[in-house]
């Protein structure tokens, strides 16, 4: 099954869904989603372009995930 994990980030009033990851890039399950999907946002965070970003919320979702403002 694939799994999808999907950060919600916020910049003041501004806030946009991002795909981290998938279990087709990383191999995760969705019960390592879950558990760890703070930690690898953390991480993805850290090295990326939204390190200014807070993040609000995130979900692990079943399938291939299209981020609300890329429908």
């Amino acid at each position: 099954m694939l799994v999808t994990l999907v950060a919600v980030l916020c910049n003041g009033p501004l806030c946009l869904e991002k795909v981290v990851t998938n279990s087709d890039q990383s191999g995760i399950t969705m019960t390592a989603c879950m558990v760890n999907g703070q930690i690898g946002i953390a991480d993805w965070l850290a090295k990326g372009p939204y390190r200014q970003w807070t993040l609000q919320r995130y979900k692990c979702v079943a399938g291939k995930y299209v981020p609300k403002d890329q429908a």
